[in-house]
């Protein structure tokens, strides 16, 4: 087994350098600072904040690393500052240095964490044990707002299965009531669990639905800790569930040991606990994965050193784990290995029964897992958007919330005459690139929660081609970047029919869209040439669009 997973990821470590991905200089617009903090105000976003490395006349310091010198307090999101703590007297001669600072996005670092965790050949199997807290799971049924039959029999399943898997749409209760309770009922044991997700962003938005539930039902949320570097808006929220507030206070590192002793849930990134063998000495009676599906295999099998229950979260309908080996790359066998950053933790139970022909599966499949519980009713999507999703995804009787979900089209042909930008890249639509703006303008000046998702990169340059002004707010993205993201409204730029995007024939086309229209928790809106969409039959966005009301832009709507 060892030999396999190891030189998977050094296959993958090499694919890397060969080909120089992953590794980005994130260009820094300005360098302020304070006494024990160095500012730096970036120029985009960062994609990861467990890859960071600063470049300095004095050397290279790793940003993720607790014990370094210079380590990441806090990441606000919004408006792209970096807050970094560093010693009085390092961070004064930084700062008389700072046109020398560099910082580095290198995705390498994390695949060398799994290197090192392999290095320690562990011995690996899938968890035998089912948790040893029998909750009391009917008393719920007395609640003010009960779980339903298909949430309490997952939570039967998660308390009598060493391995099981969660399975729901956006909407569906998977954290907010399923995840809630079982956690609920392990505070109230004093027992020590631990949350972990693919992405920082998966985490918070996981950890901010669960701290707030939590304290409504009238659970202390004193004992959950949130590891490594969080957002500024998370840090501002919820200091208490920070531990980077305890670093920052200059508490001495045995009371910081303590209070991860004492701590009962502690909610990681999987990144973070690969690297961290602190962490990996705590005695967690149960580990739970959020988002499982976009979560690849090699980095949850080190859950499986440990023998204690594993229960995965998440929706296998949308997008997949993210491997940087492209398609003309994959054919090639001395990258054969790399492909196995393409499985998902799905495939946990199914890699322990026949591992020896693992790379002959497709990972696009759902494999076979004993222990699989569905949720099929959602209070994000109205009954005439999850009839539809039910028809082309999910299949399994989905059940709205009993109203419409507000779907608007804009129909680009009563706009001809507006004045747009000319564009002689492929796979653009200039029309709708120029009302997405116009329709940006209207959503900033009443302050709205918004984001424009498009499937085409090029697309996506000519909106803030279009508009400049959106470049800083961050809002304008490709259905990959929105993964993990929620929005109040949802505008859509679908441009064209193109097989690998958004073509429903293509299942990965088809669980991508699922991805953008589940982002929103509002509205949504589709800029569209309407005719052209409504010819095409058997598609996905073309049904969707026929649900659409019209939107008029000289209206205001209370979505």
């Amino acid at each position: 087994m060892y030999p396999f997973l190891t030189d998977c990821a050094q296959n993958y470590l090499h694919y890397l350098i060969a080909f120089d991905k992953g590794y980005e200089i994130i260009k820094i617009r300005s360098i302020a600072r304070d006494i024990f903090c160095l500012i730096l105000q970036l120029e985009s976003k960062l994609k990861s904040l467990e890859s960071l490395l600063l470049r300095t006349s004095l050397g290279e310091y790793l940003l993720n690393n607790t014990e370094s010198e210079i380590n990441i307090s806090a990441y606000d999101e919004r408006n792209k500052i970096l807050y970094l703590n560093v010693e009085s007297n390092l961070c004064e001669t930084l700062f008389l240095k700072k046109d020398s600072i560099v910082l580095i996005s290198d995705l390498r670092f994390l695949v060398q964490n799994v290197i090192d965790f392999y290095s320690q050949e562990l011995p690996l199997s899938l968890p035998t044990n089912a948790p040893n807290l029998t909750p009391n799971i009917e008393s719920l049924k007395d609640l003010e707002a009960p779980p339903h039959a298909e949430q309490l029999n997952a939570l039967h399943g998660i308390f009598s299965s060493p391995f099981c898997y969660i399975w729901g749409p956006a909407g569906s209760g998977k954290t907010k009531v399923v995840l809630l309770h079982a956690l609920a009922f392990y505070l109230k044991a004093g027992l020590k669990v631990a949350i972990l997700a693919p992405t920082n962003n998966a985490l918070e938005q996981c950890l901010k639905t669960l701290l707030i539930n939590l304290e409504s039902i009238g659970l202390s949320t004193d004992g959950i800790l949130r590891l490594g570097a969080p957002t500024q808006s998370f840090k501002e929220s919820f200091p208490q569930n920070c531990e980077h507030i305890i670093q920052e206070q200059n508490i001495p590192s045995n009371f910081h040991k303590k209070s991860l002793s004492k701590a009962q849930i502690l909610a990681m990134t999987l990144d973070t606990f690969l690297h961290r063998s602190d962490l990996q000495a705590l005695d967690f009676k149960h580990f739970f994965v959020d988002e499982a599906a976009f979560t690849p295999l090699i980095k949850i099998l080190p859950l499986c050193a440990f023998n204690k229950p594993i229960t995965l979260l998440g929706d296998h309908k949308q997008l997949q784990p993210i491997n940087a080996l492209s398609s003309k790359d994959s054919k090639e066998q001395q990258w054969n290995l790399s492909k196995f950053w393409s499985f998902s933790a799905l495939f946990l139970e199914s890699f322990f029964k026949t591992q020896e022909a693992f790379n002959t599966k497709d990972p696009k499949q759902i494999p076979q897992i004993t222990h699989f519980f569905t949720l099929s009713q959602t209070y994000r999507y109205g009954d005439n958007l999850a009839k539809l999703l039910d028809s082309y995804i999910y299949q399994n009787n989905l059940q709205g919330r009993g109203t419409h979900t507000r779907l608007y089209c804009l129909d680009i042909v009563e706009f001809a005459g507006l004045k747009k930008l000319e564009s002689k890249m492929e796979r653009t639509n200039p029309l709708e690139a120029s009302l997405c703006c116009k329709l940006a303008e209207s959503f900033i000046d009443k302050s709205l929660d918004f984001a424009i998702l498009t499937p085409f990169v090029n697309q996506r340059q000519l909106i803030l081609k279009t508009m400049p002004s959106l470049y800083h707010k961050e809002c304008v993205l490709t259905i990959h970047s929105a993964q993990g993201q929620e929005f109040d409204y949802v505008i859509f730029s679908p441009v064209m029919l193109h097989y690998h995007l958004n073509d429903s024939t293509n299942q990965s086309a088809l669980f991508a869209l699922n991805v953008a229209f589940s982002r929103a928790k509002k509205g949504i809106i589709i800029i569209c040439d309407k005719r052209y969409w409504l010819s095409l039959n058997g598609q996905f966005l073309s049904d969707l669009i026929a649900l659409c009301k019209p939107y008029d832009l000289s209206k205001d709507y209370e979505f």
